[in-house]
This record gives C-alpha cells, structure tokens and sequence, in this order.
C-alpha cells in the first residue's frame, strides 16, 4: 500500500513542478507587459517632458499599471522580486505626475528611480531561477 502511494506521489510530482513553472512563466508574461508598457511610457515622457496633456495620458495609464499589478497573483518562487515591480510602476505614475506640476528635474529622478527598480526586479527574478523571456528589452 504504501509503495503504491510512493509511486503515485513520484509520478504526480512532475506535475506539480510544471504548474509551479507555468504559474511562474505566466507571471512572467503579465511582468514582461506591464514592464514594457511602462518603459515605453518613460522614454515618451522623457522626450516629450513639458507636454502636460501627454503626462495626464501616462499618469493614468501608469496607475492602471499599478492597479493591474497589485492585484496579480504572484508565485511564491518570485515573491521577492515583486515589490520592485510595484516601486518601478510607481514611479512611472510619480514621473507624469511631476511633469504635470511643471517639475522636471523631479521627473529625471523618478525616471532614473524607475530603471533602478527594473534593474533590482530582473535581478531578483534572475537570482530565483526565473528570468525575464529574452524578448524583452
């Protein structure tokens, strides 16, 4: 009886590891997006700084982001890298925003804290076993 619970648990055990890593791998999809998107954002915001109708347009869609995030669900194996996700989304939002109050200088340095925060993010997923597809760039 017992040998045939070991054999069951062994034979089912691929499984569970291969709903961990698709978990993983599906969160890393939604991340690549979200990542992506919000890049995307920056490079405008930075080129186009004092054009207050495209920060409201970014700031709104930068705190969809963040909402989207927020409320994903995350795997155990990258629950570290996370919340740096969550900052570097952030700071997206920050950015629009101060270029809508005119604050410019403030913009480059949530600009600079958002590629900090994608930086500390790939690296943490990347010390997990579990990097960013190489699509992204």
């Amino acid at each position: 009886m017992q040998r045939r619970r070991a054999i069951a648990v062994l034979a089912a055990l691929p499984l569970f590891v291969a709903a961990r890593v698709a978990f993983a791998g599906s969160y890393l999809d939604r991340s690549v997006m979200l990542l992506s998107g919000a890049r995307k954002d920056v490079e405008t915001l930075r080129a186009k700084m004092t054009d207050k109708e495209l920060a409201r347009i970014v700031r709104a869609v930068a705190e969809a982001r963040q909402s989207s995030a927020s409320d994903m669900d995350v795997p155990a194996v990258v629950a570290k890298a996370h919340p740096h996700l969550l900052l570097a989304l952030t700071k997206v939002e920050r950015a629009a925003r101060s270029a809508i109050d005119g604050n410019y200088a403030t913009v480059l340095e949530y600009i600079e804290s958002f590629k900090r925060e994608e930086t500390i993010f790939r690296s943490q997923l990347k010390e997990a076993g579990h990097p960013l597809p190489a699509g992204d760039s």
